[in-house]
């Protein structure tokens, strides 16, 4: 009976990789930014770059932390000018400020509404305060 070499090298190299692959930290992933915002009829609604979103009603609470929102964050929304036509406030939105803080490092997303004329508004990758 002859005995194969092949067998019992690649079971010590798997345990070896598995062992090495034990002591690798796992990669996490990176905390989502706000890639836009939606201000219309009193309802900030924050949309993220994983896809997920959260809402506040500024006509209540113009400023405070989003409620039930997988990135912790506090806005602040400034009306500057209202839409002077009520049947519009669900479609146009209002000329307004809004200041996004994420709470785990402070990073702080400024926007402001409506978007610009051109259609592209620059990406906001956000700023450390200060």
């Amino acid at each position: 009976m002859r005995l194969s070499l092949t067998a019992p090298l690649l079971l010590a190299a798997s345990l070896f990789l598995t062992g090495c692959a034990a002591l690798t930290p796992p990669v996490s992933a990176p905390t989502p930014n706000p890639a836009r915002i939606d201000l219309l009829a009193d309802r900030l609604t924050v949309h993220f770059t994983d896809g997920s979103r959260c809402s506040a009603d500024i006509a209540a609470v113009p400023e405070g932390r989003l409620p039930a929102c997988a990135v912790p964050m506090t806005y602040a929304v400034e009306i500057r000018r209202k839409i002077h036509v009520p049947a519009a406030a669900g479609l146009i939105e209002p000329y307004a400020t809004v200041r996004l803080t994420r709470i785990s490092d402070g990073r702080v997303f400024d926007w402001v509404t409506p978007e610009g004329g051109d259609g592209h508004r620059p990406v906001n990758y956000g700023h450390q305060p200060g």
